[in-house]
């Protein structure tokens, strides 16, 4: 979630003065975070190793405005051990022991963290950590001007400037609302595979959105830990501004059926592959995909030619599928952003190539023609080798259906929605009328902006959507949608529906 001054939502009400707005959002958002702190109806994932979360909470310089692009990377300092042996000869890929930005690559090593300037040939340097975290991190993931670092406890830490001298970098175990100020965050078990993106106004300057128009991103950028869960069908992201629960996830291809077994993520591009070498990118975050309604603008009309600056055009991005690599590959894949206005990005995958390792490459956005292009490497081959067949396998072995239908007569009719999911939009809507005639609608619902924390699926809880209502003529008309376990409801039509079943 970010990161600007308050602009008007889907509707477009009256401009309420900025300042304004922006103070009453912190009264209300600090206000539901007391709600939360009294009792919310989902526990937190709080604090892993109370100790180190406290001596380095507050801490560190995280979540202050960034919009100056880095320079060259800066020596590492002198004083700071050297060491050529036992460490990477090369970083290629983003993994959770060696990762990389722009300017500088990190490595793991003993529990101790290690860097040094990409590309420059120079010998890797221990980096200071505070004490309680000195041989105890257990993972990384580096993107833009962030990296976040693990204990065994799985504890969250954040170290900020990784883009600027290494003198300036800073660690904090802060996490949660209000706006990065929570007192922690670990991941939670089960998590099959996880990863850091961050997009910033300092490094990409807009998002691109489906209608090709381009956004500014927030001073304060926009960063979340993603994280493949439930044997890798479900895609959850956990933003240092929302609560610290598992109830904000994605959309997963083939409505989250596929099953991932990794996944990689950078500059809000996410990329999964699966068991058998299929692979899917997406753009997708909270503010480009419209969970942000009260920061920004957003509509379901066409926004084709209407230029930068035009309301966000939804739905969000769909799943592209990447096409497969005829070769040996393997589970380790990564993504590294580049150039500006989120479009690109590097797709990596291990494997090997007449006999030789190394690893496959691509640009996301580029023609499916253009295929991958193995680079070698001559290091060790990381991850598990995949089968992968030929073709599109992306549909094999998929997960059960988190589909739930609703039905019920209403003023409009006898309104039914057979497939309406918490975590994936569109759902279908059949409405007959008392001529028996149905026509059948499309119901868009993206999950709204909260700051208490709540379960990660449909309860008794009602859980609001912002929707819209897509008619056969081309018409949209924006409506609230409140759904739990047994009921929908659109208030503005008059509907309420029950589960089937």
């Amino acid at each position: 979630m970010r990161r600007r001054m308050p602009r008007s939502s889907y509707s477009r009400p009256h401009p309420i003065p900025r300042a304004l707005l922006a103070g009453s959002l912190i009264v209300a958002l600090a206000a539901l975070v007391l709600l939360a702190q009294a009792g919310g109806p989902a526990a937190a994932q709080g604090a892993g190793n109370p100790s180190c979360a406290a001596a380095l909470n507050p801490g560190g310089t995280v979540n202050e405005q960034d919009t100056v692009r880095a320079g060259a990377a800066s020596p590492l300092p002198v004083d700071w051990p050297a060491r050529r042996h036992g460490l990477p000869k090369r970083v290629d890929l983003r993994t959770t022991t060696t990762s990389f930005n722009r300017l500088y690559e990190f490595a793991l090593l003993d529990g101790d963290l290690y860097a040094r300037r990409r590309g420059a040939g120079e010998p890797w340097r221990l980096v200071p950590l505070p004490s309680c975290l000195a041989g105890h991190l257990t993972a990384i993931s580096a993107d833009d001007d962030e990296m976040i670092g693990l204990d065994h406890t799985r504890q969250v830490y954040a170290m900020d400037n990784a883009l600027k001298d290494p003198a300036q970098w800073n660690w904090s175990s802060r996490w949660g609302p209000p706006v990065w100020t929570g007192s922690g965050f670990t991941i939670p078990g089960g998590t099959k595979a996880w990863t850091w993106s961050v997009i910033s106004r300092a490094e990409d300057e807009t998002w691109t959105d489906p209608a090709g128009n381009r956004t500014p991103v927030g001073d304060y950028k926009v960063s979340h830990i993603w994280g493949l869960r439930g044997g890798g069908r479900l895609l959850d992201f956990w933003d240092p501004w929302l609560p610290r629960d598992n109830s904000y996830q994605m959309c997963g291809p083939h409505r989250s059926r596929f099953r991932a077994v990794n996944i990689s993520a950078s500059g809000s591009h996410v990329f999964v592959i699966g068991k058998r070498g299929d692979m899917f990118t997406r753009l997708y975050d909270f503010d480009i995909s419209g969970h942000d309604a009260i920061f920004f603008d957003y509509s379901y009309e066409d926004q084709r030619g209407a230029g930068d600056g035009a309301p966000i055009q939804l739905p969000a991005e769909p799943w592209t599928r990447q096409p497969k690599i005829h070769g040996t590959i393997t589970s380790a894949i990564s993504i590294s952003k580049f150039g500006l206005d989120a479009v690109h990005g590097r797709l990596r995958v291990a494997g090997r190539k007449d006999g030789e390792t190394g690893y496959w490459q691509r640009d996301l956005a580029a023609p499916r023609k253009k295929g991958w292009r193995f680079h070698v490497t001559g290091g060790p081959l990381p991850g598990k080798v995949l089968h992968n067949p030929r073709g599109n396998t992306s549909k094999r072995g998929l997960g059960p259906s988190a589909d739930i239908e609703y039905s019920g007569d209403t003023p409009s009719g006898k309104v039914r929605i057979p497939n309406f999911n918490a975590h994936c939009s569109p759902a279908t809507v059949e409405v007959t009328g008392t001529d028996g005639d149905t026509r059948r609608l499309t119901l868009h619902s993206v999950d709204g902006l909260r700051q208490v924390e709540r379960a990660e699926n449909l309860d008794s809880n009602p859980r609001e959507y912002y929707g819209a209502l897509e008619y056969p003529s081309g018409e949209i008309r924006t409506v609230t949608v409140l759904a739990t376990s047994t009921e929908l409801v659109v208030p503005e039509l008059g509907w309420t529906l029950t589960r089937a079943g």
